[in-house]
Parts: structure tokens; C-alpha cells; sequence
């Protein structure tokens, strides 16, 4: 019988995600680990690295999910056989590049967390051509609900929407609105490869999605002029990141246009600072980071992590390696 691959999981312990592992791999794939690998017996933190890394020296994968242990390229190469890092959650930016300068593969299950961010913000997008958030706040008496009814949306039906940004959100979202009579239009992050610009997506759209990804020339790129240049009653999502929205402008443009609706379920700071007038303003609806993987969806990260490992076992092309141009 082949010699089980050496294997241990890498995830702090003294944060507000400490029991982020158990719950990822939850419902036996703790024991699936222990099963298909010869599973070190304990958790390595930042805190232990250095009493265990002796007893790492044929380690062969780590696995790990949010709060995965952040290495120096130095400490990597502490590790001399490591091969892969199979980490079950998004994005890995925080911690993989001191293990792709050392050779070590990462998986990543992004694949997986952009299910939910994909269907959370299909929805929102199927509502919106319905009109159903203008509508729904209008309806507060007899009257009013009489005259917001007349308000129904412009329909899901050859209207425009979009995407900005084209990474694996984006692409699950786009695969979702295949199924739907919608034009849909991409705009890319990085503007030499855009065909529509920002401002003509605002412009021309009953919903635009924020997919942009968290990068330092993205702040604040959503601002006044464009929030001021949507469609009557159209709506903004962002599931994306907060830093781009320019939220004074956003606030100044919902005040002044009550016909349009923002639907923020990520802001900056997370959450908003007490006091502010993203929780105030009527046609902005807040929700707490509800647009990823949650309770049962947090195994199929797991899932997606497992699979793979198996595949590098045997030899097989990997299904989710993160890119080294990914960085």
C-alpha cells in the first residue's frame, strides 16, 4: 500500500475566525483529512510554528482555510518538502506569494465562495428588473402602495446589466445570466482591456454589480458623476469590496434621487461607523456580508480542497490552482 502523503493543517487560533476550520471542514471531512493522509496531530498557529517545524521536515501539503497561517519566504524554506498549499476559502492574496517564490503550489477553493456571491447577486439582479426595492418602499399605506404599484421595473427582458470586474464571481454570475433574456456586459478591471467604459455601464444599465477586485487603484473609482448618470430606478450592488464606492458621494446621490436604490452588502469601514447615513438614507439597504459561503456552503469549500488534493496525489491536472499572475 503507498505511503500516505504527510499532511497538517496551518490555521491560527486566537482570532474571531478561530473555529473557521472546524466549521469548513465540518460534517467528517476533519476525518476525511486523517483518512486520506498521514495527518500531523497538531494545528499549526504563528504561535507554534517554531516548537513543531522540526517534525515538519517531510511534510508533504498543509491544509487550511481563513486565517491560514502567514509565512516569511524564509519560514517556507523551513519546510524542504513542501509541495502544495490547499487553502479553503477565496481569496489567498494575504499569504501565498512567500510560497510561490519557494515553488509550492496553491489551491484555493475561490470556485467554491463564488457560488453563493454569484446566486446572492443573481437575485438582487432578478429583483431589480422586477423594480421590487423601489416598489417595496413605496408601499407604506393604501395610497402609496396604489401608485408604487404602478412602478413595475423594466423587466428582465433584453434590458441591459453590468458586471464590473471579470474574475471567478463574475464568471459564475455571468454563467447564472445565461439562463436569463438579459444583455449582459462585462467590465473588466483593468481598463486597457475594456470595450465598455465604467461610466457608459452606469449610464445605460438597470443594475450594475461591483466585482471589482481590492486593488489600490480601484478606490474610490464609483463616485458622484456616475451614480448621478443612472437609469431611472436603477440599481447599484456591491458584493465586491468597499473601498471602491465613494460612500459620501453615494449617500448625497440617494438623497437627491430616491427613485434609484443601492444595495451594499459589503462597505468600508465593515461595518459602517455608528452614526452613519448608510443606515439612515431609505433607498440604501444594507446587509451584513451575506453574499458568500455560509454553514452548509462552507463544506463545499472543503470539498473543492479535498478533490483537488486528490487529483495532485495522483498526477492529474489540478482544477483550482491559483495562477502565480493572480498576485
Amino acid at each position: 500500500m503507498p505511503e500516505k502523503m504527510k499532511a497538517a493543517v496551518f490555521h491560527e487560533s486566537v482570532t474571531w475566525m478561530s473555529d473557521a476550520f472546524d466549521k469548513v471542514y465540518a460534517q467528517g471531512r476533519c476525518e476525511r483529512l486523517a483518512e486520506i493522509t498521514d495527518l500531523y496531530p497538531v494545528r499549526i498557529s504563528r504561535d507554534n510554528f517554531y516548537d513543531h517545524v522540526e517534525d515538519l521536515q517531510d511534510l508533504d501539503v498543509i491544509f487550511s482555510t481563513w486565517d491560514m497561517v502567514v509565512l516569511s519566504s524564509e519560514e517556507v524554506q523551513m519546510l524542504p518538502n513542501l509541495k502544495a498549499v490547499f487553502y479553503a476559502a477565496g481569496a489567498s492574496s494575504s499569504f501565498r506569494e512567500s510560497f510561490e517564490e519557494n515553488g509550492v503550489v496553491v489551491c484555493s477553493a475561490t470556485a467554491a465562495n463564488a457560488i453563493p456571491v454569484a446566486e446572492f447577486a443573481l437575485a438582487q439582479v432578478l429583483l431589480a428588473g422586477a423594480g421590487a426595492y423601489r416598489n417595496s418602499r413605496e408601499c407604506v399605506d393604501v395610497q402609496s402602495t396604489t401608485i408604487a404599484n404602478s412602478h413595475r421595473g423594466c423587466g428582465n427582458y433584453g434590458n441591459r446589466v453590468s458586471i464590473l470586474g471579470n474574475g471567478a464571481i463574475s464568471s459564475k454570475l455571468q454563467d447564472f445570466l445565461k439562463h436569463h433574456d438579459l444583455e449582459v456586459v462585462v467590465v473588466p478591471s483593468r481598463a486597457e482591456n475594456r470595450t465598455v467604459s465604467i461610466a457608459e455601464a452606469f449610464a445605460t444599465s438597470f443594475a450594475v454589480v461591483n466585482l471589482f477586485p481590492d486593488r489600490d487603484d480601484n478606490v474610490g473609482v464609483y463616485n458622484r458623476p456616475l451614480f448621478e448618470s443612472m437609469m431611472d430606478s436603477a440599481v447599484f450592488i456591491n458584493v465586491g469590496r468597499g473601498r471602491q464606492v465613494n460612500e459620501t458621494d453615494l449617500i448625497a446621490v440617494m438623497k437627491e434621487r430616491p427613485d434609484l436604490t443601492a444595495l451594499l452588502d459589503i462597505t468600508w469601514p465593515e461595518p459602517p461607523i455608528d452614526g452613519s447615513e448608510l443606515y439612515t438614507v431609505p433607498n440604501i439597504q444594507l446587509t451584513g456580508h451575506l453574499a458568500g459561503s455560509k454553514s452548509s456552503e462552507l463544506i463545499r469549500m472543503a470539498d473543492f480542497m479535498i478533490e483537488d488534493f486528490q487529483r495532485w496525489e495522483k498526477g492529474e491536472p489540478l482544477k483550482y490552482r491559483v495562477r502565480p499572475d493572480q498576485l
